[in-house]
C-alpha cells in the first residue's frame, strides 16, 4: 500500500502535538487552518494493537509462504477494511471460507477469531495455521470454554459478526458450548431462579447498547440466581469512544473513516449522530464532498482497522479548495 507523503499547501498553517500515553498509544492533536475551516483530529484513532499485530503476522506469513512456494490464504477478511484487504490480495493473499477445494498451504486466522470446528477442519486438511486472533479476543474464547462447565453462556454481539460467531463456536471435549446470542435490549432473556449465567460481550460492541443490555439483564435476573459479566468492551474501543465525544464537543461536524463492515467504525458514526452533530462515514478520500468543507470546525476520526495512510489522504482531500 502506497504511503504518499503529506504535502502542505503554502497557505496552510499546521500545529502538531505528539504525546505518548502510558498504555502505548500515540496521541495526535492536529489543528489545520485553511481559510475559515479548522480540522481537528481525534486523540485516539486508527489501528488498535490487535489489528497491528494481525497485519504484521500477515506480512510475515506471506513472505515465508512465498519462500516455501506455498499458497497463502486468509480465513475470511483479515480485518474490516477494503483497501487493506486489497493490498494483501495484491501480495498474493487469497480470501477463503473453508479448506475444501483449495491447495494445502498457509492460512491466516483473522483478528476476530474463528469457531473451533472450522479451525479443526483446516488442521485435519493439512494447512499450516498462523493465528492472528486478537489476544483480548483469544482470552475471552478461553474463558467461555472454562465457564461453560459451570454456567450457561450468553453472548452479546452483532449477529453474523466474525467475533460473535467465534464466541458461539467454542468447543469443549469435542462439543460446541451452548450459547444464547443477545443483539439488543429488546430480546433479553429472563434469568430463572437457581441458575448460573456468564455473559460475554463482543469487544467492539456499541458501548451505549451494551450498557442498556447489561442493565436489562440485571433486571431480568431472578432472586437466587447468579449472573457474571465476565469481560468488557476492549479498552481501545472505550478510549476511541471517549475521544470522539470530546471531538464532537469541539466540532460542528465529524468525518468518520473506516470500512463499512467495521462495527467499531459504525459505532463511532452512530455516536456522533446521537450527540446531535452532522457526521459522514467514509472509506477513503474519494468520498470526500464539498459539503464537508462548509463547516467552520470539522473533526476527523477513524476506526480500529483504518491505516494512517488513508487518514492522511482524507485530510489532504479535505484541505483542497
Amino acid at each position: 500500500m502506497s504511503k504518499r507523503r503529506f504535502r502542505r499547501p503554502s497557505r496552510l498553517k499546521t500545529q502538531l502535538i505528539f504525546k505518548a500515553l502510558p498504555w502505548g498509544y500515540l496521541t495526535v492533536a492536529f489543528l489545520s487552518y485553511w481559510g475559515t475551516m479548522k480540522i481537528v483530529l481525534s486523540k485516539t484513532m486508527g489501528y488498535c494493537n490487535g489489528v497491528s499485530r494481525a497485519l504484521d503476522l500477515a506480512e510475515q506469513a506471506i513472505g515465508e509462504a512465498k519462500e516455501r512456494q506455498l499458497p497463502v490464504y486468509s480465513l475470511g477478511k483479515l480485518i474490516h477494511n477494503r483497501q487493506v484487504c486489497e493490498h494483501f490480495a495484491n501480495e498474493g493473499l487469497e480470501e477463503i471460507a473453508h479448506p475444501d477445494g483449495h491447495d494445502t498451504g498457509v492460512v491466516i486466522l483473522r483478528a476476530h477469531g474463528i469457531p473451533d470446528r472450522l479451525r479443526n477442519e483446516f488442521i485435519e486438511a493439512g494447512f499450516t495455521l498462523v493465528d492472528a486472533t486478537c489476544p483480548v479476543v483469544k482470552r475471552n474464547l478461553r474463558l467461555i470454554a472454562r465457564y461453560s462447565k459451570t454456567h450457561s453462556i450468553l453472548v452479546v454481539g452483532h449477529k453474523g459478526h466474525p467475533e460473535s460467531v467465534a464466541m458461539q463456536g467454542v468447543m469443549v471435549e469435542g462439543r460446541v458450548c451452548p450459547t444464547t446470542l443477545i443483539c439488543d435490549d429488546m430480546h433479553v432473556p429472563c434469568i430463572p431462579k437457581e441458575s448460573k449465567y456468564a455473559v460475554f460481550v463482543q469487544t467492539t460492541f456499541d458501548q451505549r447498547l451494551w450498557t442498556e443490555i447489561r442493565s436489562a439483564l440485571v433486571k431480568q435476573t431472578q432472586t437466587g440466581s447468579e449472573i457474571l459479566f465476565v469481560n468488557e468492551i476492549c479498552p481501545n474501543s472505550v478510549n476511541r469512544r471517549e475521544a470522539v465525544i470530546e471531538l464532537a464537543e469541539q466540532c460542528d461536524a465529524v468525518v468518520v473513516i473506516g470500512g463499512k463492515e467495521s462495527a467499531n467504525t459504525r459505532a463511532l458514526y452512530t455516536l456522533v449522530r446521537e450527540l446531535g452533530k452532522m457526521a459522514w462515514h467514509i472509506e477513503n478520500a474519494t468520498e470526500v464532498t464539498p459539503h464537508m468543507r462548509e463547516y467552520a470546525t470539522l473533526g476527523v476520526t477513524a476506526g480500529a482497522s483504518t491505516p494512517s495512510s488513508l487518514i492522511d489522504e482524507v485530510v489532504q482531500s479535505l484541505q483542497q479548495e
